[in-house]
């Protein structure tokens, strides 16, 4: 009995997964794009908060304009650090240096986006008195190499 049961076991098995979808899926398109279509810089700081016994991270986004130089793949971010509001005070606002800020891009549908030698990945700090290199991969393969530089910076 237990036989039969180990059979039925392994042939109930053999039918599931050869009943994957192997046929009938519907073709999608093959994306292509290779973007950086926005980016983002944001501040982090204490924001004098405490939580389980941590300080909580509050962060200030900054005002960003972004210029795409076409012909070289090249993003000029023009940056601009708001007034003093909430937590984010006049002390705060007074310590924010350029070389100790965070980015984040919003990239092509179904890309993948990489630092290219020791440019920064994305979610550390990063130092923005220096241009870096990501390159972005469509979905497809292509990849294009994207230079991210700081012309102008208020404070």
């Amino acid at each position: 009995m237990k036989r039969i049961q180990i059979i039925g076991f392994a042939a109930m098995i053999l039918v599931l997964l050869n009943g994957c979808l192997k046929k009938g899926l519907p073709e999608y398109e093959s994306w292509d794009v290779n973007n950086i279509d926005n980016v983002y810089v944001e501040y982090r700081y204490e924001s004098g908060k405490i939580l389980n016994d941590k300080p909580v991270v509050a962060y200030q986004r900054l005002n960003v304009q972004k210029n795409v130089v076409a012909n070289s793949n090249t993003i000029e971010l023009s940056i601009d650090v708001p007034q003093a509001s909430g937590t984010f005070t006049e002390e705060v606002r007074n310590k924010l240096m350029q070389n100790y800020l965070w980015m984040y891009m919003d990239i092509s549908t179904a890309a993948k986006i990489a630092p290219i030698g020791s440019a920064p990945k994305l979610g550390d700090p990063v130092d923005l008195t220096k241009e870096w290199q990501y390159q972005v991969t469509a979905a497809n393969g292509n990849a294009k190499t994207w230079t991210i530089k700081v012309v102008s910076f208020k404070k």
